[in-house]
């Protein structure tokens, strides 16, 4: 199988966003699993006005990163 790589960019409330490093075999699968990774673990990442109403602002497929967030 091929590994592929996808940035997912989420925001929140459209006032600050964090990068998503997510390993997927799609564009839809890394949206949804970075989506899932914020909401149970965005208390990892630091946001100076904590809100809960995630959105991906956009997504693209990478190169092989130092570092993966998440695997789906």
């Amino acid at each position: 199988m091929v590994r592929k790589f996808y940035s997912v960019v989420v925001v929140r409330s459209v006032e600050e966003s964090t990068e998503v490093i997510v390993e997927a075999t799609s564009e839809d699968q890394a949206h949804s699993a970075a989506l899932s990774h914020i909401a149970s673990k965005g208390d990892q990442y630091t946001w100076h006005r904590p809100r809960q109403d995630f959105i991906v602002w956009h997504k693209r497929e990478i190169d092989t990163p130092a570092i993966v967030d998440v695997t789906a």
